[in-house]
This record gives structure tokens, C-alpha cells and sequence, in this order.
């Protein structure tokens, strides 16, 4: 194994949470999860509530809890919907046709994620949305819109959660003292 690997695998390492650590993220995300519960589920469908737990999963697992990458995603997030949303409307408006329209429309996005092109909204939120919406569960339950706004109000719930929760441990945890040289 060359350094380069045996580096990034030793940081990867530093970085897990020790036990008692781990208990205490969970206890964090349980707070946010139950707190997103109680409030999208006096604003949003029950069908729709999703929206908010699934960018939660991409925000921490895909941007890291990167404030700067939240516009993006959720833009990305809202293209994926819509791309979703486009197939069904163009069937039900003009029937076969329409269905190979949105799916025509569909590949065009795909290959403009796959070239980076306008990577504010192609981009693998898109295509994390797109995938989820495009089932055909999905499609025949959710209300198109109303999944859009849990999904962006959901993102910002759980973004404004995590700058808190870490603006509060910055306070809390006190850098060690760096001995005088």
C-alpha cells in the first residue's frame, strides 16, 4: 500500500467517533429527526414528509454537512422532482407520446450530469430525486409540489439544525491549550 492510501486510510480512522461520541450524535439526529417529524408534519403531507429525510441522508453522506453545498443540492433536489414530475404530466397529457418525451427529457439531464454541465442543478441530488421520484409508487402517491417544498423546507430545517449544533459544540469545546514555543 503506497503512503498516499495508508494516509488516507489512517485519517479516515482519526476521524470515527469514539463510543460514548457515537451515542451522542445519535441522540443529536434522533432530536432532529423527531423535531422534523413534529414540524413538516403539521406542514407537509404524510406522502411528502420524505422529502426532508432523504435530503438529510444526501446533505450529511454526499456534501458532509457543508453549509456552502446546501443551495446546490437542494437546487439539484427541486431538478430531480421536476424531472420526475415532467414524465407523468407529459403522459397524462398526450399519453405514449408523452411518456417518450419525458424520457427523452430525462436522458438530456442525465447526459448533462454526466458532463457537469450546469452543475447547480445537474447534479447528484438530480439524480438521487430523480431516481426516488421516478418510482412508480412515488409518482402515483406524492403531490409533485408539495414534495418539492418538504424537500427544500426539510434541507434547511436539518442545515440550520447542524450550524447550531455545531456553532453550540465550538462553544462548548474549548480548543486545547497550545504550549508556548
Amino acid at each position: 500500500m503506497s503512503n498516499a492510501q495508508t494516509g488516507a486510510a489512517s485519517a479516515a480512522q482519526a476521524e470515527v467517533p469514539s463510543p460514548l461520541a457515537g451515542l451522542g450524535i445519535v441522540a443529536v439526529v434522533a432530536i432532529a429527526i423527531i423535531g422534523w417529524a413534529i414540524i413538516g408534519g403539521r406542514l407537509f403531507q404524510e406522502t411528502s414528509l420524505f422529502g426532508g429525510f432523504l435530503m438529510l441522508w444526501h446533505y450529511a453522506n454526499v456534501e458532509q454537512l457543508d453549509i456552502k453545498k446546501l443551495p446546490q443540492a437542494l437546487a439539484g433536489a427541486v431538478m430531480g422532482i421536476a424531472l420526475s414530475w415532467q414524465v407523468v404530466a407529459l403522459t397524462q397529457a398526450m399519453g405514449p407520446q408523452g411518456t417518450v418525451i419525458g424520457l427523452l427529457v430525462m436522458l438530456a439531464a442525465i447526459y448533462l450530469q454526466i458532463i457537469a454541465a450546469l452543475p447547480l442543478v445537474f447534479n447528484v441530488a438530480a439524480m438521487l430525486y430523480l431516481t426516488v421520484a421516478a418510482a412508480p409508487l412515488v409518482q402515483l402517491k406524492v403531490d409533485f409540489v408539495d414534495f418539492a417544498l418538504a424537500t427544500v423546507a426539510g434541507g434547511l430545517f436539518f442545515a440550520g439544525f447542524v450550524e447550531c449544533v455545531k456553532w453550540g459544540a465550538a462553544r462548548l469545546i474549548k480548543p486545547a491549550a497550545t504550549p508556548a514555543e
